[in-house]
């Protein structure tokens, strides 16, 4: 038998080299409500997944959709589309970036949130629904970390009187913000506080209805959400 074929059985027989450690795939996409939010979550096997090498490069959820992208030297994708509460989520991968696509109904959701979270390796995207708290388990009145609390939240004529913590925030800045029924904006207030707070924000309906009494801070590094505590309120005109 000639040289050069026994060369080429060799080539064929041998083992296709293992993958680097520092390879990461994702092989699954999980998504299950949960009373404030949604969560997306994308598995990971191989390697680890850092969070500064993710970023929510669309961070905007009112307008039906957010893209997070993943930036890491050998990354490929195995999972396969999935659907659920409302969500559709595809992900992608291209020459050292994987994609996670969330798509859904406009104004469904308000905020997007990204962590990364290990043993096992996840992607975790949770998306927060625009609608007031139906339950109390919907309600947040500590944040992560505690990086905002609500403590009190007294009623007035178009208006709340609200008192919290604040901890660690970047420039220590966040938002007062009231929501109507739909998860509409109709109060705001620029808040700096370094930790013990109190303040009182106004807002306007034209008819009694349920809504949302919130403190917001998002990431300085992508405008997704750093920090939320929210509270179920009845607003009057």
């Amino acid at each position: 038998m000639p040289a050069w074929t026994l060369t080429a059985l060799a080539l064929a027989a041998a083992p296709a080299p293992a993958a680097s450690a520092t390879d990461l795939t994702a092989v699954g996409t999980r998504i299950g409500a949960h009373p404030a939010y949604v969560r997306l979550v994308v598995d990971f096997s191989g390697g680890v997944v850092a969070g500064n090498e993710v970023e929510a490069v669309d961070a905007s959820a009112v307008d039906g959709g957010v893209r997070i992208q993943m930036r890491h030297r050998r990354v490929r994708e195995q999972a396969a589309p999935a659907h659920g509460a409302g969500v559709r989520a595809v992900v992608t991968a291209g020459h050292g970036r994987l994609d996670v696509r969330a798509s859904y109904a406009r104004r469904r959701f308000k905020y997007v949130e990204v962590t990364t979270l290990h043993a096992p390796e996840r992607l975790v995207v949770d998306l927060y629904r625009s609608r007031p708290p139906t339950s109390a388990a919907a309600e947040i009145r500590t944040g992560r970390r505690g990086c905002l609390g609500l403590t009190g939240v007294v009623f007035g004529a178009r208006s709340f009187a609200v008192t919290g913590g604040e901890r660690d925030l970047f420039e220590h800045s966040f938002v007062l913000l009231v929501r109507g029924r739909s998860g509409r904006v109709v109060g705001r207030r620029i808040m700096t506080a370094q930790g013990a707070w109190s303040a009182r924000v106004n807002y306007r309906v034209t008819a009694r209805q349920r809504g949302t009494l919130e403190a917001v801070a998002d990431s300085a590094k992508d405008g997704s959400l750093a920090c939320l505590v929210q509270a179920g309120v009845v607003l009057d005109p």
